[in-house]
């Protein structure tokens, strides 16, 4: 982690601060912004107890579990269901949603286990599983947190609002802008890749480790979206993410468990992204209106953890993570589904008859 600008304590506790007020904005509620922003501390604090590495990316990777839950189940509660209701269906519909990019992040660390010591990479495991405890959290806050008719008329309208300014984001699943959206990405990832070249950075582990982590990129992109196309549009978001990552580790002191763990939080809104779509395209949605379903579930609490996070990392000294999980925002709404609009153009799926048959 790069050296902080304030005292330790401070630090964290701004940002607490400022992850708890983005909550408060998003949810419009006090009760469930405490629950998002205070649900991933026992893994932190497990984190300080045992002097783990990376205690800020592990509680950020709970965060973004929490936020994503709760916000599902508020929407659900905003369109009549009961809480425990719209708790079975959030676990129905979005469970996934957040196991797998967690199981993600986790694979991901323990494949430096034989490059970077296991003492480390053990620790680093338990935070992360400390933090998945935000799975709980979310769901008893959400059970037990009242939700009366004021709060849903706040909320529904701050959800309008937010939705009108991510429509303005709609024009990445059309072909034309897909492609130009994704040229535009090859951009940033050449520079990225010569940016850091030229500042003198190198991978800080060996090719057998970065291979393994692209094939398990690969296999659990497919595993979770079962589709070939959406997997290669998230290992190409990925690729992007990693260039950037090369720049800033030649601009600022990164470790390299730092460096993967930071590519692979950065990635879970995108992962979010694909798994999402990919459960609309199965009910057979079309490419473009199974992208625009997903964001509009999904695009809120991802803005509100991008936007919040960078500022919470900065007040740690962490800038080369807030720098990281800032392009993970702007990847997961605008790269990935550029890039998957782009590949469904360029390589359509087959349809069979069966789909023009009236039901």
């Amino acid at each position: 982690m790069q050296g902080a600008f304030l005292p330790e304590w401070i630090g964290a506790a701004i940002a607490l601060a400022v992850l708890s007020a983005f909550s408060y904005i998003q949810f419009r509620q006090t009760a469930l912004a405490a629950a998002t922003a205070f649900a991933p501390l026992p893994g932190f604090l497990l984190g300080i107890a045992l002097h783990a590495p990376l205690q800020p990316l592990g509680y950020l990777c709970g965060f973004i579990i929490a936020d994503i839950l709760l916000s599902v189940v508020q929407t659900k509660i905003c369109d009549g269901a009961s809480p425990a209701d719209a708790i079975r269906q959030t676990i129905d519909s979005a469970g996934g949603v957040v196991i797998w990019p967690l199981a993600l992040v986790m694979a991901a660390t323990a494949t430096l286990s034989t490059e970077f010591g296991l003492a480390n990479l053990m620790l680093a495991l338990l935070v992360l599983l400390g933090c998945a405890s935000a799975l709980g959290v979310a769901f008893l806050a959400a059970r037990y947190f009242p939700h009366d008719d004021e709060f849903i008329v706040r909320a529904n309208r701050l959800r309008e609002r937010c939705e009108r300014w991510l429509d303005g984001l709609a024009f990445v699943v059309q072909p034309r802008w897909g492609w130009s959206v994704s040229d535009v990405a090859l951009i940033f990832a050449v520079l990225g890749y010569f940016g850091g070249r030229n500042a003198g950075a190198a991978w800080p582990f060996s090719t057998i480790v970065l291979s393994a982590e692209v094939a398990l990129f690969a296999i659990v992109a497919f595993a979770a979206s079962r589709n070939v196309r959406r997997a290669i549009a998230f290992l190409l978001t990925v690729a992007v993410l990693a260039f950037v990552a090369f720049w800033v580790s030649g601009r600022l002191t990164m470790t390299p468990l730092e460096l993967v763990l930071a590519i692979a939080v950065s990635a879970m809104p995108a992962f979010t992204m694909v798994i999402q779509s990919a459960k609309f395209a199965r009910t057979g949605d079309a490419t473009a209106v199974a992208a625009l379903r997903a964001s509009e579930q999904l695009a809120i609490p991802i803005a509100f953890f991008c936007l919040a996070s960078p500022i919470a990392l900065l007040a740690l000294g962490a800038v080369g993570d807030a720098i990281l999980i800032a392009s993970g925002g702007v990847a997961a709404l605008i790269v990935f589904p550029a890039i998957t609009t782009a590949i469904h153009d360029l390589f359509p799926p087959r349809v069979s008859l069966d789909a023009y048959r009236i039901r």
